[in-house]
């Protein structure tokens, strides 16, 4: 019987320190207690730990107090700095999306003067091919002609040759016998027939001197000096001589009319290239008006883009900072908390129960360092 009253005296004194323990049990709760064991070990006044205890509470309150100063003036600039940000941020994205707008607007224009310059030099080049066929028929239509001239320029020789041998009497060409007058006249005829053979446009002329050859073929038995033959061929070489230059006049009036159709023609088409050349100019100077343009502005865009990204990394950056330091204060704060919590606490246990505490803490001195298991409180003290 008397070892269960002695166990319940130890139960109860064991749990009358249980506060005590728990103080100890925590870093700067077993601090002041070291610190009241200190002032006990000098014989100071017990209410001189009080003392200290209060005037820990209120310098742990004060720190608290301009640490939330510190805080909130922290905050606030943190507010500040990163609204200033924000509107800072907010003015280059605006104005991005002004260059944007504007680039929206340059793009398509481009676009257009660049469809506009490929209509034009499109035009431009099936001008000149029109141009360069015009030119080409033109030469064409000059070779032409002046192969119809040289033919007939050739025609009118051998006729006028062969006139002139029966109209000039001092010639020795009268001087010959009969046969061989008309034979030269027919000789002639026929080598001028060979000629004319080889024409590229009158290939009738060929015909013609086979038929003068003929004639003067068959007049060989007749008095050259009163031939009728030779008035016959006199005449009909006027006749022809006339008919060549009819045709020679004819054709000489065809190649005018040509050549002024060709050049009205080719004064259109240097017209209009004058002006598709003009308007072609200038399509270039505006693409290369606008292309630089729009390269200053793209410029423009990626520098303020980036500009943009590094504002709003900065304010990223600044609200990190803010956060973190809101983070550490609210750490602070709840461990100063604590702190106050744990002096009020001893302050409260002590002033209720000094004898206890005071007890406590003389067994604590005498087991060494007291963690509410290193001795009994059953008298003397033990080692584990």
């Amino acid at each position: 019987m008397k070892i269960l009253v002695l166990c319940l005296i130890a139960l109860a004194i064991a749990d009358k320190f249980d506060q005590f323990r728990a103080f100890d049990e925590d870093e700067f709760g077993r601090t002041l207690i070291d610190t009241l064991q200190m002032q006990m070990s000098t014989g100071e006044p017990i209410a001189r730990f009080i003392e200290i205890m209060r005037n820990l509470e209120t310098s742990i309150e004060n720190e608290q107090k301009e640490d939330d100063k510190a805080n909130n003036e922290y905050q606030n600039q943190c507010t500040e700095d990163i609204k200033i940000l924000q509107q800072e941020s907010a003015n280059l994205e605006r104005r991005t999306v002004e260059i944007q707008s504007i680039l929206d607007e340059l793009e398509p224009l481009r676009s257009y003067k660049q469809g506009q310059y490929d209509a034009k030099n499109a035009w431009k080049v099936e001008t000149e091919k029109k141009l360069a066929d015009l030119v080409k028929k033109r030469e064409t239509e000059k070779a032409e002609f002046d192969k119809k001239v040289e033919e007939h320029d050739y025609a009118t020789f051998v006729i006028e040759t062969v006139r002139r041998m029966f109209s000039d009497k001092n010639q020795s060409f009268l001087q010959m016998n009969n046969e061989s007058q008309w034979q030269k006249v027919r000789d002639y005829f026929i080598n001028a027939s060979e000629q004319a053979k080889k024409f590229e446009i009158k290939k009738s002329y060929s015909k013609m001197f086979n038929v003068f050859a003929e004639i003067a073929n068959a007049a060989q038995t007749e008095d050259f000096q009163n031939s009728p033959t030779v008035n016959k061929i006199v005449n009909l070489c006027d006749l022809m001589l006339k008919q060549i230059e009819d045709s020679k006049a004819l054709e000489t009036k065809a190649e005018q009319k040509r050549l002024n159709m060709f050049m009205l023609e080719k004064g259109n088409f240097d017209k209009d290239l004058t002006s598709l050349n003009n308007a072609l100019a200038q399509l270039t100077a505006a693409i290369l008006g606008l292309d630089n343009r729009i390269q200053d502005q793209k410029r423009d865009l990626s520098d303020y883009n980036a500009r943009l990204d590094a504002k709003n990394k900065q304010s990223e950056d600044r609200g990190g900072e803010c956060r973190e330091k809101a983070y550490n204060y609210q750490l602070t704060r709840e461990k100063r908390e604590q702190k106050r919590q744990l002096v009020s606490q001893i302050i409260g246990a002590f002033s209720a129960n000094q004898r206890d505490f005071a007890e406590y803490v003389k067994l604590r001195g005498q087991a060494g360092d007291f963690r509410g298991k290193n001795f009994q409180i059953l008298g003397n003290p033990t080692e584990e």
